[in-house]
């Protein structure tokens, strides 16, 4: 089943900064935005941390485990692929993810319609 999405401006690039993570709100969603420029790409996840229950993601550490890249959670160091959102630590828990895309500058995160 093909989802429709629609896709929101969420800033230019220049306000996220490379291999940290920032918080937008879409639609009443946190969604963490990760600009990691050693690969040339953005990811978006969910900002909300399933395993404790807290909105921390976006603060997390980024990195990469067997070469994918993840996102750490700063308070109890779960890792969580910004690919998949599938939970590294522990495969009870994963993150949405979001498609995220760069236009002329401003990046633009696609939720469900």
């Amino acid at each position: 089943m093909i989802q429709e999405l629609t896709w929101t401006k969420i800033g230019p690039t220049s306000n996220f900064p490379e291999h940290l993570g920032s918080c937008v709100k879409v639609n009443g969603t946190q969604i963490a935005i990760f600009n990691i420029p050693t690969e040339q790409k953005w990811y978006a996840v969910q900002n909300f941390n399933p395993q404790n229950q807290r909105m921390v993601l976006s603060r997390g550490l980024t990195g990469d485990a067997d070469g994918e890249p993840i996102v750490i959670c700063p308070l109890h160091k779960y890792r969580y692929s910004l690919i998949s959102g599938e939970c590294l630590t522990d495969s009870a828990y994963k993150l949405d993810t979001y498609p995220i895309r760069e236009e002329e500058g401003e990046l633009l995160v696609g939720t469900p319609a």
